[in-house]
């Protein structure tokens, strides 16, 4: 692939994720607010949580390949492996949002979709959403952190990749076990995810 267009796509689908980042931690500092810590959380920001989900989704896969492609001269193994990881991601996390957000909201109240509802007891999606971003996305992340080295910006994107993968993946084992460390999801996920997609811009308008 083309050095200037890998820069480009990795650029820009970091800004992309970071945008809707910066709206998905206004949108839980809204809900803190005026909800508190309500569980679950109030139909209007599972919906626009379901729709930033979803939409931050294409953004990652552009992500990951351009970070492949960017990291040539390094291992291409680990460089493929972060895409595939990332893949099963996306699809995991993008059935279970559309889901949501077409069969859930059209049947609306109907008993036959309890278990369907993204934050229920025994929620098949919510099962898929810690399969997409618990376990298939820290994968991901610790495949491509080799990749970063020598700069001190790249070291950070190292850490931080770990970091990310550490908090993602303590959360599929609190799902799994029943522990209270599930929590560690939503500071992967926001905040951590956020760092990253920030540093991911400045690296990719640095590189070379």
């Amino acid at each position: 692939m083309d050095k200037n267009i890998t820069r480009k796509l990795g650029f820009w689908s970091s800004i992309y994720i970071a945008l809707l980042g910066v709206v998905y931690l206004l949108l839980l500092g809204i809900n803190f607010l005026t909800e508190g810590f309500a569980y679950p959380p109030s139909q209007t920001v599972q919906l626009w949580g379901g729709i930033i989900t979803f939409l931050t989704v294409p953004g990652l896969i552009v992500q990951f390949t351009a970070i492949r492609y960017a990291n040539e001269g390094e291992n291409k193994t680990l460089g493929a492996m972060g895409i595939t990881f990332i893949t099963l991601f996306a699809a995991t996390v993008s059935i279970n949002r559309f889901v949501q957000l077409t069969v859930i909201q059209q049947g609306a109240g109907s008993q036959d979709l309890a278990r369907f509802l993204p934050y229920a007891t025994g929620s098949i999606m919510f099962a898929l959403e810690m399969l997409g971003w618990g376990f298939f996305s820290s994968l991901a992340a610790l495949s491509v952190a080799p990749l970063f080295s020598g700069t001190q910006l790249n070291l950070s994107v190292r850490w931080l990749f770990v970091v990310y993968a550490l908090f993602s993946f303590t959360s599929v084992i609190g799902y799994t076990t029943g522990l209270p460390i599930t929590a560690a999801a939503f500071i992967a996920w926001g905040p951590i995810l956020l760092a990253l997609a920030v540093m991911l811009a400045v690296y990719f308008r640095k590189v070379n």
